[in-house]
C-alpha cells in the first residue's frame, strides 16, 4: 500500500530477444539472472502484488528462477505476441487501483525510483522515467531521409517504470487492442494517446539501462561491478 492505494505491478517478461539472438532473461550476471535481478527489484514493500508476463514455452524455466529458488512472491502470467497484448493479460490479474508497468530487462531499477513513479501515478494520473537526450534524434521519412530535429531542450530518453491509474490502463489496453496496435510504444505513449493523459516525466537513473542488444551486457556487468564495489565500502 502506499497512501491509501493497493500497488500492482507488472514486469513484462514474455518478448522473444530477437535483437538480443536469444533469452536475454537468462543471461546471468553475477550469478544471477536478469530476470530474476529484475523481478526481485520490483519486489518492494510499496507494492502489493508482482504479476510477470512470461511466453508458455518458458513457463518452466521461469516458475523454476523465480518461484522455486528465488522464492519471490509473484504470479506468473501468459502474455501475448504484442507488449500491449501481455500487459493487458498482466492487467486482468492484477487486483490495484495503481498499476506500475516495468521492462523485464531493466534490472537496475532503485526502490527510491519506483517509490517515486507511484508517488507521481497517484498526482497526477500517469507518470514515468526518463533522462534529458544528450544527442541530437532525427526525425526520418519512410525513404530514408532527414525531415527535422527533435528540440534536445525537450527530447528526454523514455524509461520504466511508468505507473497509472488503473482505468486509464484498462482504457488504453483496450482501444489498442481494437486499432490492432502494432507500432513501437510504451504505455505512456499509450494511454497519452487514447486517453488525453499525459505522464509527467520523473528524472531517472543512468544505470536503469535496457539490456537490448549484446553490447548492453558489457555496460550491466559493469554496473554490477560498481554496486558491489559501493556495498563493499560501506
Amino acid at each position: 500500500m502506499r497512501d491509501g492505494h493497493r500497488i500492482s505491478a507488472i514486469v513484462t517478461c514474455a518478448g522473444k530477444g530477437t535483437r538480443f539472438g536469444s533469452n536475454k532473461l537468462l543471461v546471468e550476471l553475477d550469478g544471477v539472472t536478469v530476470l530474476e535481478r529484475t523481478v526481485r527489484a520490483m519486489c518492494v514493500p510499496a507494492i502489493d502484488e508482482v504479476i510477470v508476463t512470461i511466453s508458455p514455452e518458458n513457463e518452466e524455466v521461469y516458475r523454476r528462477i523465480l518461484i522455486d529458488e528465488a522464492q519471490l512472491p509473484v504470479t506468473l502470467v501468459h502474455g501475448g505476441a504484442e507488449r500491449h497484448i501481455s500487459a493487458t493479460n498482466g492487467l486482468a490479474a492484477t487486483t490495484g487501483d495503481i498499476v506500475v508497468t516495468h521492462d523485464g530487462v531493466r534490472p537496475f531499477v532503485t526502490e527510491q525510483r519506483i517509490l517515486e513513479v507511484i508517488d507521481a501515478a497517484i498526482a497526477h494520473g500517469a507518470a514515468m522515467l526518463g533522462t534529458p537526450s544528450t544527442v541530437q534524434v532525427k526525425l526520418v521519412t519512410d525513404d530514408g531521409f532527414i525531415e527535422g530535429s527533435l528540440d534536445r531542450q525537450h527530447s528526454w530518453l523514455g524509461q520504466t517504470p511508468q505507473g497509472f491509474h488503473r482505468p486509464l490502463l484498462e482504457e488504453a489496453y483496450r482501444r489498442a487492442a481494437e486499432d490492432a496496435y502494432q507500432r513501437v510504444s510504451d504505455d505512456a505513449d499509450l494511454v497519452h494517446e487514447y486517453t488525453g493523459t499525459p505522464a509527467r516525466i520523473l528524472q531517472g537513473d543512468p544505470e536503469n539501462i535496457k539490456i537490448t542488444t549484446p553490447q548492453d551486457l558489457g555496460t550491466a556487468q559493469l554496473i554490477v561491478e560498481a554496486r558491489i564495489a559501493r556495498e563493499e565500502d560501506v
